[in-house]
């Protein structure tokens, strides 16, 4: 075949790949970005935040029309007659999740069955900020709020599958270690248990969330969300009337995740807690400002 022939080719693919697109035949993840993509908090594809091959992707599209991605794991064999806790696992702005990646081990997954789901906000998209926490850093300055659509889904997830609702877990990393205090502020009802991790949140909010078990951890010499945030949370917790648990790790920076949940006692703690019928705060509606 001659180079001119080559040529007719690609001229001739290119058209029928934009005709598709602009008929709506073309799936969004192979449709170029959009105006409409990046309103909805989406950006182009949205790569595993799991990094593990026990886990498939799905989309839900919120109420308010907010289009989010996640990555779902079910327990290896599903008894008929049980129900299954679920850990919403929640990445940080570098987009990987490590609670998720350590739950897909074989190992884990075997010892603790249960369904494991990990939204993504994209590059377009954060999960929640506090009221007055400043906006310190231009990354992420300007994105819009994904943690209601995650929830959102995670309440269509429930229903789709097997899972115990008091035993619904909470837990993420920077970013998520934030985003997981704002989802116990936005659903204070719905999680037995949160493992926030280096995050941090408004201490005037600690009643909402004193009634669930919740253990912070952060590293001493974070640089990047400083410690002070999980200190405060812990000390406004306790006066609140809430039992939070706190470890702090000497002479560790940011990346306080990979001994958090590199630890056996992790996972053994959280999977311990079942939410009680003592909690009984009042759900709010939205974590921003």
């Amino acid at each position: 075949m001659n180079r001119t022939a080559h040529k007719l080719i690609a001229i001739a693919v290119g058209l029928l790949m934009l005709v598709l697109w602009q008929n709506g035949t073309m799936s969004v993840d192979a449709a170029p970005q959009n105006a409409k993509q990046k309103k909805n908090g989406r950006s182009g594809k949205s790569p595993s935040p799991a990094k593990s091959r026990h886990y498939v992707k799905q989309s839900f599209t919120a109420k308010d029309g907010t289009e989010i991605d996640y990555w779902i794991m079910s327990p290896a064999k599903i008894d008929k007659d049980r129900q299954y806790p679920l850990v919403l696992a929640l990445h940080g702005r570098g987009g990987s999740t490590m609670a998720a990646k350590e739950l897909g081990s074989n190992a884990l997954r075997e010892q603790y069955p249960c369904f494991v789901m990990a939204p993504v906000s994209t590059s377009s998209g954060h999960w929640a900020r506090p009221a007055g926490r400043p906006k310190r850093r231009k990354k992420g300055k300007n994105t819009k709020s994904m943690l209601p659509a995650a929830l959102e889904a995670m309440d269509a997830v429930i229903k789709k599958h097997p899972i115990n609702s008091s035993r619904v877990y909470v837990t993420g990393q920077s970013m998520g270690g934030t985003g997981t205090f704002g989802a116990m502020f936005l659903r204070p009802k719905a999680f037995a248990a949160a493992i926030p991790v280096c995050g941090g949140w408004d201490p005037q909010a600690a009643g909402k969330m004193k009634n669930i078990a919740i253990w912070v951890f952060h590293g001493e010499t974070d640089k990047v969300v400083p410690t002070k945030y999980s200190r405060s949370m812990v000390e406004a917790l306790t006066k609140a009337g809430g039992s939070p648990k706190y470890t702090e790790y000497p002479g560790v920076g940011h990346n306080s995740w990979s001994k958090t949940y590199a630890s056996p006692e992790t996972w053994k703690w959280l999977f311990d807690q079942a939410r009680s019928n003592r909690n009984d705060a009042t759900p709010q509606t939205n974590p921003e400002p």
